[in-house]
């Protein structure tokens, strides 16, 4: 609660989306990919706690936490959920 939520088709997911594609177009998390990959690279991000260093590393369904979650943070304090349906 208190964390927005975006939503994306599993099938999608397990095909793999570009980090840019996802973060900037599909789910609004950055306004835009070069914003998006200015923050990647100066490891302002983190996927699953675990920082997200590469903005060519393809995310995919094997990133879900309970098969269904991907949970996102922007700097410090802005976290996100990506569910996939």
């Amino acid at each position: 609660e208190g964390v927005e939520k975006y939503e994306i088709s599993l099938d999608e997911l397990q095909a793999g989306i570009p980090p840019l594609d996802l973060l900037a177009e599909k789910t609004h998390i950055f306004p835009s990919k070069g914003e998006a990959r200015k923050m990647i690279m100066a490891n302002g991000f983190s996927i699953n706690k675990e920082k997200f260093t590469d903005p060519q590393k393809t995310i995919t369904a094997e990133m879900l936490l309970n098969g269904k979650y991907i949970l996102c943070q922007k700097g410090k304090k802005n976290y996100y959920i990506i569910e996939a349906k």
